[in-house]
């Protein structure tokens, strides 16, 4: 079975470790990385290559 790379981007702390955890408990599934900002996201892509961004629509630069 192929594993799923996942990246999580989301301000709030609480929600981005929260979703993460959920997420890790999958056995198909491996969270790259997780983004916080903006600024950080493409870079992050680039350098994981994830096969799925869930993303904050609300997100803010801080």
């Amino acid at each position: 079975m192929k594993t799923i790379r996942l990246l999580v981007i989301e301000d709030n702390r609480l929600l981005r470790d929260g979703i993460a955890s959920m997420l890790k408990k999958q056995s198909d599934m491996h969270v790259v990385a997780t983004v916080s900002n903006g600024e950080n996201i493409l870079m992050t892509m680039e350098k994981h290559k994830p096969n799925i961004v869930l993303l904050d629509l609300g997100l803010r630069n801080q």
